[in-house]
């Protein structure tokens, strides 16, 4: 639309000029198409310089995300470092129950990613994006061949984790997985496990002494208790 009235204004300005004869009515028509021609060059750069007919809108959403090791033996999410300044990371997990496809958060100038660790069992992500959108009224008609409208500005990824949940780079889970098929490690591992569980599985019955006859729980407990063990174990190991 604001082209059409660019080239209307351009054609408007000739014609008055070249072809109106009378003096005052040439002036006037000429100044009002030189008006539009000079409006619509102005809100054109506008537009595209100064976002002039757009306004920044933020939107949110949350997914339930899946551990990046699809063996199912641990429960962690991925980051791989991108560029030279070593504060810039794609992070890696999976997106769908009982899927083996890996995914990665977008490596780009807009995109910023963060984790933060929280109580629970439910790993999340929960993305907020920011856009520049066309205003209410005329501005997209206007302005909409210049397909501007949901430019993006900005985009966070927030990683929210469980925090028996591991956050490694792809270098440290190559040292984790050495180090974890060694059959010396597996079989300490496994008895340190056994001891550790039952410790605190102990140590839980005696302050809650309703445990000690409640199955469910107990499992739901040894299951916990097993993910913070190895999340120790791996902190231990990384920490050589």
């Amino acid at each position: 639309m604001i082209l059409a009235l660019l080239v209307i204004g351009a054609v408007a300005f000739f014609t008055s000029f070249i072809y109106i004869d009378k003096p005052l009515p040439r002036m006037f028509w000429t100044v009002i198409s030189a008006l539009i021609v000079i409006s619509s060059l102005i809100a054109i750069v506008a537009n595209y310089h100064d976002h002039f007919g757009l306004e920044k809108v933020t939107s949110t959403s949350t997914k339930k995300i899946y551990s990046a090791d699809t063996s199912g033996k641990m429960q962690l999410v991925l980051y791989e470092p991108i560029g030279t300044s070593g504060k810039e990371n794609v992070y890696i997990y999976v997106s769908k129950a009982k899927s083996k496809k890996l995914v990665h958060t977008q490596a780009d100038e807009f995109t910023e990613n963060r984790v933060k660790l929280v109580n629970g069992q439910i790993a999340n992500l929960k993305t907020q994006e920011t856009r520049w959108e066309y205003k209410p009224g005329i501005y997209k008609l206007l302005f909409g061949i210049a397909n501007n409208g949901h430019e993006l500005t900005k985009r966070i990824n927030t990683f929210r984790l469980p925090k028996t949940w591991l956050h490694l780079s792809t270098s440290q889970i190559k040292v984790l997985k050495k180090d974890l098929t060694d059959p010396a490690m597996q079989a300490e591992a496994k008895t340190q496990a056994s001891a550790y569980v039952q410790t605190h599985m102990k140590a839980a019955i005696a302050k809650n002494s309703s445990l000690a006859t409640d199955q469910a729980a107990q499992a739901k407990l040894s299951k916990r208790f097993a993910a913070e063990f190895q999340a120790q174990l791996i902190q231990k190991i990384l920490a050589k």
